[in-house]
């Protein structure tokens, strides 16, 4: 049995007038326009084939049709309705069973949790209150959590993700602040490396990729970076010298502060996107969420840094 966000009222004091099952943003038509379920390839071409046999009154042959058209035809609808199978059941997400009890026990005053030597308070957990700003303190162990599911689950990516204090002083202070930040950790042998983002009253977060060869910028208010990207190249070659004692190859890389991603519409969910950039993209998946969804991320999060683990699956 899952709990709906309606379990969760009593606890949080949600507004009764909003729908937090969270809602996916606008892949396919409302439900407004289109009153039936699409119906599948199959479907369609059996719809089709009846129609043609009545209209014609006619037998079609039974045999499968197969040329190269129809054949690109079909693997593009089956793809087509994967995406709808996936976004409905994206749609359809809710909270585990045991939230209401979890959530309860987070928002309690005496409330501590720990991971990684990375701790969190029930002050910090207020953040995640509707219409707070989000702290270091959450946001650092979040990436903890990225951290530790990278590392649990070797099907997904490789990630080191920095805490949020990294950008803020390599922006200030130079490579040589935070050169030692990574005396543990071989940085190059990952896949992605995550970078919280912190512009004074606005949250980013920004993703190397070694596999495609790619720094990524991701503002939910849309605003361009360029500083921010050419940092980041810098010090990677940096760190190249310091700890691979050779010249990094910069020949390939892109950078881009990317545009088409789900935007934000408020003065205070910018924290909340920016931690789902980063879970999303640890485990490669498409940013399939919109400020719809932020109510629900909040106590998702909340969930989460309880009980020391992402709930989210691997798309």
């Amino acid at each position: 049995m899952m709990a709906t966000v309606d379990d969760t009222q009593s606890v949080l004091s949600i507004d009764s007038s909003v729908n937090y099952r969270a809602t996916p943003p606008t892949l396919f038509a409302q439900p407004s326009e289109r009153s039936v379920p699409a119906p599948t390839t199959d479907q369609w071409f059996a719809q089709l084939r009846q129609k043609i046999e009545a209209t014609l009154s006619v037998s079609l042959p039974t045999a499968r049709i197969s040329t190269p058209a129809y054949d690109r035809l079909v693997g593009q609808g089956a793809s087509f309705d994967a995406r709808i199978a996936k976004a409905r059941q994206e749609r359809e997400f809710t909270l585990p069973a045991d939230a209401p009890a979890v959530l309860k026990k987070a928002l309690a005053p005496e409330f501590t949790a720990e991971l990684n030597n990375v701790p969190v308070t029930a002050h910090d957990i207020s953040t995640l209150g509707d219409g707070q700003w989000l702290n270091d303190e959450v946001i650092n162990f979040y990436m903890q959590l990225i951290i530790d599911r990278s590392q649990k689950t070797p099907v997904l990516p490789r990630v080191h993700a920095f805490n949020t204090f990294f950008y803020s002083t390599l922006s200030e202070k130079g490579y040589a602040r935070v050169r030692r930040w990574t005396r543990r950790i071989k940085l190059f042998e990952n896949d992605l490396v995550v970078i919280p983002v912190h512009l004074g009253v606005h949250w980013c977060c920004a993703i190397i990729d070694f596999r495609s060869k790619h720094i990524a910028y991701y503002d939910a208010l849309l605003g361009d970076n360029s500083k921010c990207l050419q940092l980041l190249m810098d010090y990677l070659k940096e760190e190249s010298r310091d700890k691979c004692n050779q010249e990094f190859d910069d020949s390939g890389w892109t950078m881009t502060c990317d545009k088409q991603i789900p935007r934000q519409r408020n003065g205070y969910d910018c924290g909340v996107f920016a931690v789902m950039f980063a879970e999303y993209a640890a485990r490669d998946a498409p940013f399939r969420f919109s400020q719809d969804h932020c109510v629900l991320f909040r106590r998702k999060i909340t969930y989460e840094i309880a009980t020391k683990t992402l709930i989210s699956g691997i798309s």
